[in-house]
């Protein structure tokens, strides 16, 4: 998968994705949690939805609490910092490893 743990994306597709310029030039925020079997990748303060607690010895009163939802990794790409914008992500082998790259700075991600 072209995505992985702490890496900085953007939202390509759906709610929260940047409306102008100025946003797009920005990152949508950082990986917190990648599935790899279902696809969906977990995106630091988006796709926020309203979790309704039960009544527990821990939790007396019940109530609402607001947390991240799951997003598929279709609608997110990796965000290049040197040229500003969400890029895709191609490989190379170095060393016989596969590395990830930016093709247009020629940029390793994973270093």
């Amino acid at each position: 998968m072209h995505i992985q743990k702490d890496d900085v994306v953007q939202i390509i597709k759906g709610k929260d994705r940047p409306q102008t310029k100025e946003e797009r030039a920005k990152p949508s925020g950082k990986v917190l949690k990648v599935d790899t079997e279902k696809r969906r990748v977990i995106v630091e303060g988006k796709n926020l939805v309203w979790k309704h607690l039960r009544k527990s010895e821990a939790n007396p009163q019940g109530g609402r609490v607001q947390r991240e939802a799951a997003i598929p990794v279709e609608n997110v790409m990796l965000f290049n910092d040197k040229s500003k914008k969400a890029e895709r992500v191609h490989y190379k082998l170095e060393g016989g490893k596969k590395k990830r790259y930016f093709k247009s700075t020629n940029t390793n991600i994973d270093e």
